[in-house]
């Protein structure tokens, strides 16, 4: 459990059994010296990484990399993903002079490229945007309105269900208080289901409910929807004004309409399950009929609710998946108490609050300014205009960019390798189990078949759609619509198809092979639900993973990264689904009683960890929230060092498995540069108002602990 201390220890004392280290030439490549200098530059070499081994591989980050003015954190990950959106300009931008030509002759490569271009040239018009003005938000908000004329209260049964139905088909981009969408099925991994689950709230608002009981920032954000109620909707238009709305300025009509919106999203606040009463996710996972909905819901005509949700092509008779039953009738309870008018003007609000961005800066000035007192980034902190629009791409056309992405970043062997890497850490985990002394035969069994059958997405997609075709992507973008000149436009049309196409996969069978992270991302995932892992191409590259980097700098980097993400397929959320992602707890009674009493060690280890907020406050850990990336941190680096130290022992001169010496890194062995380089894997900036956030809502341990851990 002491991390801390092993790792100390292998830097700084000799083993008994020593590893024979004869690779002792110094690689003076460009790559080698490039890699030794990114190291060196992190370290604080006069830290004892005894006393904190962060401090000891990431001194050198802290002191030199600052925190941009648009964010509140820096860390590699954010490095590795700015150095990825530099080169998803490089292919989009055509004002740069070096964008990414299509072959002569090539329609399909023309048509795709030209896709690109166009969804970044929309968002950089900003000259378009403004001249757009308020109207393309505005006719949106009509066509709820038209939906929902609220002209009784309570609400009309069938207006209200035309509403919610209108949302959906708008996508997740606009959730509502009752969201459609299709997923895997808790019981059977293969089958794609449609699930009902429940959201409405701004989402960083949403996550601390704290914050609804912060009086002060509660009027400030009730001042705010009025603002931007008047902004959007008022009788002035306010670019023709010097200077943007402000609560002075706002007329009693609109507070009133904000007063009523914030009200229902506080009654929302009090139902909302932001307390789990149980980890058990089948408590969260309720099939059922139309009828049963109904009867729970009697405010809901789900039937209509189907009709204007799905494509006419679409017929989903089955049963729906609830995400949490007490939900249902607390809602309906509150349908019925809730006029019309603040039901038809708070889907007005979700529309703001989710769609001002892609309007002028002119009309989102209020919006921005509230989100920066929550996230604590100062409201002039603009981030560049093509930082936004590059998100765009990666978002609305992320496999289509990954094609290209790939063909620049990802060469020659690189997948083969970043692949073989996966394997051998696989090979390690079936070893072991079969090691591993507390765990009874069934259990190792079981534990052996999910190892070996969680699939793979490593680099891009092979399927639905083929990464690697041109062709392909563009029969997969086909539906998707993108205009040179209307950004608005273009936001709308990706979230419409996006879930258009989440709706047709209903009739289809679960692609459990699917890419499930944008392909340029500097992230990765494991999904419980199907068990499966992604690791996209963005996050094999350097300094996580390069073909030249000596293999104790790629097992510290895409090694630890890639047995984390299999080791959540056995922590305390894994062991409770089976090889294929079907849920059923498939450790025996024995093995489940050792389980956990071996997962409260961590729960009581990480909850004394404490971390300074705001005022340097001292803040303890939630040791039972982070229990499972906990527990995959840990794993991983047993994993990927045993599976490198292995290697390393069976071609100890290096003949064919490169561990050479990176030159000014001479004075420490390749076993102290494995652990360097999982410790730069943690190097992170925060501002205390972020870092405080983050320990209250994230699943991982903040950077610093998941490195001392």
């Amino acid at each position: 459990m002491q991390l801390l201390m092993a790792i100390g220890v292998a830097l700084n004392i000799v083993q008994a059994d020593p590893i024979s280290h004869n690779n002792m030439a110094i690689c003076t490549t460009r790559q080698c010296r490039q890699t030794a200098a990114s190291i060196l530059a992190d370290i604080d070499p006069l830290a004892d990484p005894c006393q904190d081994f962060s401090k000891f591989t990431c001194g050198g980050f802290e002191e030199k990399v600052d925190i941009p003015s648009d964010a509140t954190s820096v860390s590699r990950y954010t490095l590795v993903q700015m150095n990825n959106d530099r080169i998803v300009r490089s292919i989009v931008d055509a004002s740069l002079g070096k964008s990414l030509k299509p072959a002569r002759g090539n329609i399909v490569d023309q048509r795709n490229i030209k896709k690109l271009q166009n969804l970044f040239s929309s968002c950089m018009d900003e000259a378009s945007i403004l001249k757009a003005g308020r109207k393309p938000l505005a006719d949106e908000i009509q066509k709820v309105i038209l939906a929902f004329p609220a002209s009784g209260s309570p609400a009309d049964k069938t207006g209200l269900s035309k509403a919610l139905g209108h949302l959906n088909r708008l996508g997740l981009r606009v959730p509502s208080f009752l969201n459609l969408d299709s997923s895997s099925d808790l019981e059977n991994s293969l089958v794609n289901v449609l699930k009902a689950y429940e959201t409405g709230l701004d989402m960083k608002m949403g996550l601390i409910p704290e914050y609804y009981q912060n009086q002060e920032l509660l009027q400030r954000y009730r001042d705010t929807v009025a603002t931007m109620f008047q902004t959007i909707l008022g009788d002035e238009d306010v670019a023709n004004r010097i200077q943007p709305l402000g609560p002075k300025d706002v007329t009693r009509e609109w507070s009133d309409v904000a007063k009523g919106v914030v009200d229902f999203e506080l009654q929302l606040v009090e139902i909302l399950n932001f307390q789990p009463e149980t980890n058990d996710p089948s408590q969260y996972n309720r099939p059922l009929t139309v009828e049963q909905l109904s009867g729970l819901t009697p405010s809901i005509d789900w039937t209509l609710l189907l009709q204007e949700t799905l494509p006419a092509s679409v017929k989903y008779t089955r049963p729906i998946v609830v995400s949490y039953v007490p939900y249902l009738t607390k809602i309906d309870t509150l349908l019925q108490n809730t006029p019309a008018s603040a039901l038809q003007h708070y889907f007005s609000w979700l529309l703001i609050r989710n769609h001002v961005e892609n309007l002028a800066s002119i009309y989102n000035e209020p919006w921005v300014a509230f989100q920066s007192v929550v996230s604590g980034v100062p409201a002039d902190a603009k981030a560049e205009r093509f930082k936004t629009c590059i998100a765009t791409i990666n978002n609305n056309l992320d496999h289509l960019i990954g094609h290209y992405f790939v063909r620049e970043t990802f060469k020659g062997n690189s997948r083969k390798e970043a692949m073989a890497i996966i394997n051998n850490l696989v090979s390690t985990y079936e070893k072991n189990f079969n090691d591993t002394a507390w765990l009874d035969q069934t259990t190792r069994d079981r534990a052996i078949k999910k190892l070996k059958a969680v699939a793979l997405a490593v680099g891009y997609a092979t399927h639905d759609p083929d990464a690697t075709s041109s062709k392909a992507l563009d029969a997969y973008y086909k539906d998707y619509n993108v205009v040179a000149s209307d950004y608005f436009g273009n936001q709308v049309n990706y979230h419409t198809w996006a879930a258009t196409r989440s709706y047709f996969k209903l009739h289809l069978p679960f692609n459990r092979e699917e890419m499930n992270e944008h392909v340029t991302a500097a992230s990765a995932n494991n999904a419980f639900f199907y068990n499966a892992v992604s690791i996209p191409a963005g996050f094999i590259q350097d300094p996580v993973f390069n073909l030249e980097n000596p293999e104790y700098v790629n097992y510290g980097g895409i090694g630890i990264l890639s047995a984390h993400e299999i080791g959540h397929a056995f922590d305390s959320i894994g062991c409770k689904f089976d090889d294929l992602g079907r849920y059923t707890n498939w450790l025996t009674e024995s093995t489940s009683q050792i389980f956990t009493e071996k997962a409260q060690c961590f729960v009581e280890q990480y909850g004394n960890f404490t971390i300074k907020g705001p005022g340097n406050k001292d803040y303890n850990l939630d040791g039972k929230r982070t229990l499972s990336e906990n527990f995959s941190d840990n794993s991983a680096l047993k994993i990927a060092l045993h599976t490198w130290q292995n290697r390393l022992k069976s071609d100890p001169s290096g003949r064919k498995i490169k561990n050479f010496k990176l030159p000014g890194l001479e004075k420490y062995t390749a076993e102290q540069l494995f652990f360097i380089s999982v410790g730069r894997f943690w190097c992170q900036k925060m501002t205390p108002e972020a870092l405080l956030d983050y320990s209250r809502t994230d699943l991982h341990s903040p950077y610093k602990w998941r490195a001392n851990g």
